[in-house]
């Protein structure tokens, strides 16, 4: 049920050009599929590593930024 849900959540739709996600929270939603599969080997996979996981924080503190500009307006 919940992967249907999450499925509804992420699809564009046509009245508002957004998914549903993107209103409510501002941004993409991390998906993690995206990060899952690494095709690189020794110092590659170390640096490739540390991007996608810089990269996640980094969305992370993007989102928790932009839920406390919504808490300090309401």
């Amino acid at each position: 049920m919940s992967i249907v849900l999450f499925s509804y959540r992420i699809a564009y739709k046509i009245t508002t050009w957004y998914t549903p996600y993107q209103l409510v929270y501002g941004l993409h939603p991390l998906m993690p599929t995206k990060y899952i599969v690494l095709v690189v080997s020794g110092n590659e996979r170390y640096n490739t590593s540390m991007k996608i996981l810089t990269n996640i924080i980094t969305k992370l503190e993007k989102l928790y930024e932009t839920k406390m500009q919504v808490v300090e307006t309401t």
